[in-house]
């Protein structure tokens, strides 16, 4: 067999690994996603909009103390397990628990013992004291259940992550928030409700982990170089996990500080509902890192090129329709889902869905850095992204209120982005992205631009909405078949789920034909 042929080939799996990944980590994000945002709705439309700024301060605390207390070993695992040999891969994953649940446990029983001091004493609202505390509590389990997730990765064995994250802690959490609202608990039943699932789902993804690791080999062929080596790549993750969470969430502490609860529960609804639109580049960044990192272990930067472009269309793709509620029909989606008094934060929703839109594509980069072990170039990225983001919060929130906080966000995303984009062109010698990539994006212009025009005639209710959301996505997908045509590692990806799963495309399949 030829070179090129061999590189072909490797290529080819490199596609359907990410895609299969993607396809099985999407299908459990849409699960999630259901389940999580009927669990969201009734606790927004529950609690008053203070209670439910007071949890969304609990779970922004648990995410990035569970993500510091892990020392950086998810990422270390997620890079390191594709490429060592069995007999390390148990003394990589004793090495990452051992390090991290110690600092966890400490970091989680100091800010559980002074909850109240930090609600009234740093931020002057005493409502959230509640949330403080049962989330301090569940750092230990946030922090295991990172580790155990980055281990999964590493393994890319998609379908645990699938069950914990997407399945098992979305379904608790919504069977505790209904018994909450049973027997009628106020805010801290609501963050018992949303803190359980981590202790669940830390127990569940770990034994997963362990299940997933190859048999317990002599221990003589275990090489500690290994060990020492995925150390050095994921202590710089301690500061590019806080920075990074500083410049994504450290807006709802500042808004709390500058505002109050209120504020933020309203700031909350419209960060979580824009959210929505990240869910794609979730789902490939799955298993875009242990990839590309594989690849880039056989030299075969080429290929992990392709394997991204070919990402980063379908990204385009995926990514533009979902702006159709967010962007042009902001009010009523809130006022609609979440009730009207979080309407204020309509304005917010459409800036932060237009950033996380772009996000959405640019973040797929992050896998390539990963990949390249650029730890600390990702690390940079984030502390300038979090210099930039506490500036612009500290100056806008006051001026603006949370408005402010979207810009100061957003803002801070196009800075991590671009940073990125010249990276990973200074590491591998050409763009990541070019005509190929940005094709789908130019032909939406003017089909967006149409949409604007056409929403005053849209009745501001949600099956409206819908229904002129999915009208818009059938016709740009049909224009971008018709003008593009589908590219052969698309067909190729077509014919490789179509036969994993077993699903006949029936009449799409003369489409494929007709359009590749």
């Amino acid at each position: 067999m030829s070179e090129g042929s061999s590189s072909n080939q490797e290529r080819n799996q490199a596609i359907r690994d990410v895609v299969k990944g993607a396809s099985v980590v999407y299908a459990g994000l849409l699960a999630e996603v259901v389940i999580a945002f009927i669990a969201q709705v009734i606790a927004a439309r529950y609690l008053t909009t203070g209670g439910f700024g007071g949890l969304t301060v609990g779970t922004s605390m648990v995410n990035i103390c569970g993500l510091v207390a892990s020392l950086g070993m998810a990422s270390g695992l997620t890079r390191y397990l594709p490429r060592t040999d069995p007999p390390a891969k148990r003394a990589l994953v004793r090495t990452a628990f051992v390090s991290s649940l110690p600092v966890a446990v400490v970091m989680g029983v100091g800010i559980a013992l002074n909850a109240e001091f930090i609600a009234s004493g740093i931020f002057g609202d005493p409502e959230v004291t509640p949330s403080i505390f049962v989330f301090g509590l569940t750092i230990p389990f946030a922090t295991a259940l990172n580790v155990a997730i980055g281990g999964i990765r590493g393994q890319k064995v998609s379908k645990y992550r699938v069950y914990v994250e997407n399945f098992i802690r979305p379904i608790v959490r919504l069977s505790l928030v209904f018994a909450v609202v049973t027997v009628g608990l106020g805010q801290l039943g609501f963050a018992t409700a949303y803190a359980v699932p981590y202790a669940v789902g830390a127990l569940v993804a770990v034994f997963y982990l362990f299940r997933v690791l190859p048999g317990i080999l002599e221990e003589s062929t275990l090489q500690s170089g290994s060990t020492r080596e995925m150390t050095r790549y994921s202590l710089p993750f301690i500061v590019s996990g806080a920075a990074g969470f500083m410049y994504r969430s450290i807006d709802v502490f500042i808004v709390l500080y500058f505002l109050d609860s209120q504020a933020v529960g309203t700031y909350g609804v419209a960060y979580a509902a824009a959210r929505l639109i990240v869910m794609f580049s979730t789902a490939f960044n799955f298993l875009g890192a242990p990839v590309a990192s594989e690849l880039e272990a056989g030299e075969n930067v080429r290929d992990m090129l392709s394997v991204h472009r070919s990402v980063l269309r379908l990204l385009v793709i995926a990514t533009i329709p979902t702006l159709i509620p967010f962007v042009l029909f902001p009010e009523a989606f809130i006022s609609a889902v979440y009730g009207s008094k979080y309407a204020s934060g309509s304005l917010t929703l459409a800036v932060l869905a237009l950033g996380f839109a772009v996000h959405n594509v640019l973040d797929a980069h992050t896998s390539l850095l990963q990949g390249l072990g650029r730890s600390r170039e990702i690390a940079f990225n984030n502390i300038l992204a979090a210099s930039l983001n506490v500036g612009l919060n500290v100056w806008l929130i006051p001026e603006i209120g949370i408005l402010g906080a979207a810009l100061a966000t957003i803002a801070s995303y196009f800075l991590v982005d671009l940073l990125m984009v010249v990276e990973v062109r200074y590491y591998v010698g050409v763009f990541p992205f070019g005509l190929t990539v940005a094709k789908p994006g130019i032909i939406a212009v003017p089909l967006l631009v149409s949409a604007f025009l056409l929403r005053d005639f849209v009745p501001g209710r949600i099956l409206w909405i819908v229904g002129f959301t999915a009208v818009f996505g059938l016709v740009y997908i049909v224009t971008v078949l018709v003008v593009l045509g589908i590219r052969p590692e698309e067909v190729m990806l077509i014919r490789s789920l179509e036969e994993r799963y077993g699903i006949p495309l029936g009449p799409l399949d003369a489409v494929v034909r007709r359009f590749s």
